[in-house]
């Protein structure tokens, strides 16, 4: 088996699913390797190489989402807070007794309710402004395809150290196959 030679370019993967692993381009093979994982891609059977930046729609969608249920709860907890203390209230000077006494109980749990809406409002948008940026930092993903396949490498984020290694790569993939 000959040596690859000297190595070209290198990128590491620092997050996502592929951290702690890297790419090393050597003149005639793409070489993948991390913890327990050892991949050599030979440069002449690569058909095309493929780089871009996504943002993440479906998490985007999701966080618009999510901030409209966070106002939803946030416009509902006084009313109902306050209708539930008033309804609380009338069902306490009924005298308590009976149907009257259950329903005062029942009026005290949505009242409780209301005054947790507020806080379930404010997890519920940090939760949403979170997601939202994850869609919104996106993905820069290196496709590789070959004859019968593809190989995927994502990185998160734009990562203009992808795109230069991908900028090297096609170029010793156009040369290899000429």
């Amino acid at each position: 088996m000959s040596e690859p030679g000297a190595p070209i370019a290198r990128f590491d993967f620092s997050g996502g699913s592929l951290r702690g692993s890297h790419l090393t381009l050597y003149a005639s093979c793409l070489v993948h390797q991390g913890a327990g994982l050892l991949e050599t891609l030979p440069l002449a059977s690569i058909a095309s190489v493929r780089v871009a930046f996504e943002r993440d729609e479906r998490r985007i969608r999701w966080a618009i989402g999510l901030l409209v249920l966070a106002v939803v709860l946030l416009v509902l907890a006084g009313p109902l807070e306050s209708y539930a203390a008033k309804a609380a209230a009338q069902m306490a000077a009924g005298g308590g007794q009976g149907v009257s006494g259950l329903l005062e109980g029942v009026f005290g749990v949505f009242e409780a309710l209301g005054r947790l809406l507020p806080a379930a409002a404010a997890l519920v948008a940090l939760g949403a402004i979170a997601l939202g940026a994850f869609g919104w930092l996106g993905t820069t993903r290196l496709t590789v395809a070959f004859a019968g396949y593809e190989r995927d490498y994502p990185a998160r984020g734009r990562d203009t150290k992808l795109l230069d290694f991908t900028e090297l790569l096609a170029a010793q993939v156009v040369s290899v196959t000429r």
